[in-house]
């Protein structure tokens, strides 16, 4: 694994704070081999060039910010492990789940068992016995939400309503949080 030469990054990034441009290229020489490492070490090559590339743009962003009495690469792999965090959290918000190497079932493919069949049931059985327990309005409004709809207002109140009735299910279902 080559090393990045501490020093000389540290000087580099040193000049680019205060606003010396000829340091952009030698810094992006020095920092991309280490921050695409590291970012393939967390997210795999897929992943990695965009992270890496991205990161690098937030470094010259705020290069101005740049603490001299603090490490250039340390500072370079926070902002990068910040980006790695962010493509995660992306991920999962999208359901992404990738898949091994050489695999092409989903999980949409697989069948389920019976005891999750079971498990399932009793599962909608709870929520239809958790919603019966709701006011109506709560009960319609949680409808409209699992749709992607709303109710005819203005949409902060419409969250609101959600916020309000997915409470009074947890407190229903037994699930508050509170235990």
């Amino acid at each position: 694994m080559e090393r990045v030469p501490s020093p000389e990054l540290q000087r580099l990034m040193e000049r680019l704070a205060d606003g010396d441009r000829s340091a952009f290229h030698p810094v992006f020489e020095l920092l991309w081999p280490p921050l695409r490492r590291f970012a393939a070490r967390h997210l795999g090559p897929g992943e990695a060039d965009d992270i890496a590339q991205e990161a690098l743009l937030r470094v010259f962003r705020r290069a101005a910010e740049f603490d001299p009495s603090r490490s250039a690469l340390a500072w370079a792999l926070g902002i990068a492990a910040y980006e790695i965090r962010t493509a995660r959290r992306k991920r999962q918000r999208r359901r992404e789940e990738a898949a091994p190497a050489g695999t092409l079932a989903t999980a949409r493919d697989q069948k389920p068992t019976p005891e999750e069949t079971a498990m399932q049931d009793d599962m909608e059985s709870m929520l239809r016995e958790s919603l019966g327990a709701l006011r109506p309005e709560d009960a319609e409004t949680l409808r409209l939400y699992s749709r992607g709809e709303r109710a005819h207002v203005a949409a902060a109140t419409f969250r609101k309503r959600v916020e309000r009735a997915l409470t009074r299910l947890r407190a229903a279902w037994g699930t508050d949080g509170r235990r």
